[in-house]
């Protein structure tokens, strides 16, 4: 069974998006994790470990119960359907495709193995493929993954997962995930997995991506570089840094927006004209709609489902689907997971400082990664967030049984 699992990997990764099919839905992504998951979880059934289905049964029962009363309140303005049910049974889907995966990860590191590379690589040869051929690509790309009716994604790598913040999310995870290899290793190929994933995430725009990649960034360069003159030279240069982005304003931002660098347009905007940002200002605007609709119905549990309405990030989601409850469940899940990873990270061998300092930056910017989209529910995404809690479950200091 354990040689299955990186093909179980590789397939949910490069599965078809099928956009002139399927529009902007991923539903069969959705079933394809599920079917999966289910055959896993009942393949791995008689050595789950039961920290596991506590852990994960409690997080989405808590969930689901809160969905149910958001259901309730949301007939009075939602329409029904099939995709209702689905959606309503959204949390216990997720459970399973948590727990099979969180499973995986007890048998087998991801990370440590070459089909991870393999998809880092893939993965950048693609995008070279997706932006810079696309007059010979758009047929197979917008086909595979690429949505046509959204033209302002063409310029920007949104490679299997359809858009780009999707996408950055997805290989900044990848991302932190390389660090493990490249700390330990220091070889050319580690080197150069990180620097394509660095890239994968930066090709795809997305401002929140985009700054949670910099700040990793300059936090595994402090624990990279050995030499503490080197160490003691980025501490000092980041203070220095931040004081130049306010004195030399103007000439920072003129130089970013002369560039005609896509990524560095976006930095600009980043820096220095949020506001007028209009994925910042639209993701701000739903928050403040979703607080108003739930006054009209409940506040505390929700307004319903939201499959009709027009809101992206987790705190407008959340509101919206689980109330002011949900969302402070999902903030002090989130707080709960960053005292957990920093004790593990404290008490990690040298041998595991790496995947647990990945794991704990990934919890850290959780909130911040998340304005963008709820990814942790979403599709392809909540594979690759599950196999982040996988890693961060995973008894690293303990010898583990590799039941199969």
């Amino acid at each position: 069974m354990i040689k299955i699992i990186p093909w179980f990997i590789i397939g949910v990764f490069f599965f078809p998006l099928l956009p002139p099919v399927m529009g902007n839905s991923q539903i069969h992504i959705n079933f394809l994790t599920l079917l999966i998951g289910l055959i896993f979880i009942f393949r791995f059934r008689n050595n789950i470990k039961i920290n596991n289905i506590v852990v994960l049964g409690v997080y989405f029962l808590l969930f689901q119960l809160l969905l149910f009363f958001s259901f309730y309140f949301g007939l009075k303005h939602e329409s029904l359907g099939l995709t209702s049910i689905l959606s309503t049974l959204r949390p216990l889907m997720l459970f399973v495709v948590y727990l099979s995966t969180v499973e995986i990860c007890r048998r087998y590191d991801f990370f440590y193995k070459p089909c991870f590379n393999y998809i880092v690589a893939i993965s950048f040869f693609y995008l070279i493929f997706e932006l810079f051929c696309l007059k010979y690509s758009y047929n197979l790309v917008t086909l595979l993954y690429k949505r046509d009716f959204r033209p302002e994604l063409f310029f920007v790598g949104t490679t299997f997962f359809g858009t780009s913040y999707y996408s950055g999310y997805s290989f900044y995870c990848i991302f932190l995930l390389s660090f493990v290899n490249l700390y330990n290793k220091r070889n050319l190929t580690s080197k150069a997995i990180t620097c394509f994933a660095f890239l994968l995430v930066l090709s795809s725009l997305s401002k929140t991506m985009i700054l949670c990649l910099f700040i990793s960034t300059y936090l595994m360069l402090l624990v990279y570089v050995r030499s503490y003159v080197v160490k003691l030279s980025l501490i000092s240069v980041l203070p220095l840094a931040i004081l130049s982005l306010f004195l030399f304003q103007t000439e920072i931002s003129t130089f970013l927006s002369d560039s005609g660098i896509p990524a560095l347009s976006s930095i600009k905007t980043l820096l220095y004209d949020s506001s007028n940002s209009g994925s910042l200002n639209a993701r701000s605007s739903q928050i403040f709609d979703a607080f108003e609709l739930g006054q009209s119905y409940s506040l505390l549990f929700g307004a319903g489902l939201g499959q009709d309405a027009s809101i992206e990030s987790l705190p407008a989601v959340y509101l919206y689907r689980y109330g002011t409850l949900g969302l402070m469940l999902f903030y002090t899940c989130n707080l709960l997971l960053l005292l957990y990873s920093s004790r593990k990270l404290f008490f990690s061998k040298k041998e595991h400082f790496a995947i647990s300092f990945s794991l704990w930056i990934w919890v850290a910017t959780l909130p911040i990664t998340q304005l963008s989209g709820v990814m942790i529910e979403q599709s392809k995404m909540a594979v690759v967030s599950a196999l982040m809690v996988g890693y961060l479950l995973k008894e690293y200091n303990k010898l583990e049984s590799n039941y199969v």
